[in-house]
């Protein structure tokens, strides 16, 4: 699952790598509040991808009872950074259980927070 300030290209990318990704506008989640989104990705068993900083606030959001997620720093997000970030996010987390998770990944680390 990756949220709607990602884009479908980005969704798209993922399935051909054998992902089974898909956008929030992909899913008619185009404008739809965090919660609803959220929601969505707990409810469809999806780790949720964001630039959004508001998925990191462990408070309004705690990552416990989520199948994960995985919140993006890239300055600036572009197309190519948030590929790049995407792509060395899952190498570094391919062997990691994201259940209950939160990893902030930026250009220099990944923190995962259980």
């Amino acid at each position: 699952m990756k949220d709607e300030n990602l884009s479908p290209q980005q969704a798209a990318e993922l399935r051909s790598n054998g992902y089974d990704a898909c956008a929030a506008v992909e899913v008619g989640l185009s404008g739809a509040p965090d919660e609803e989104i959220r929601r969505f990705a707990i409810e469809d068993g999806r780790v949720l991808v964001t630039l959004d900083a508001d998925f990191a606030h462990i408070l309004r959001f705690p990552a416990e009872h989520t199948p994960g997620v995985v919140r993006l720093k890239v300055h600036p997000p572009t197309e190519q950074r948030i590929r790049h970030a995407i792509q060395r996010a899952l190498s570094l987390l391919e062997n990691t259980d994201l259940a209950g998770c939160l990893a902030v990944v930026d250009e220099n680390k990944i923190r995962i927070r259980r």
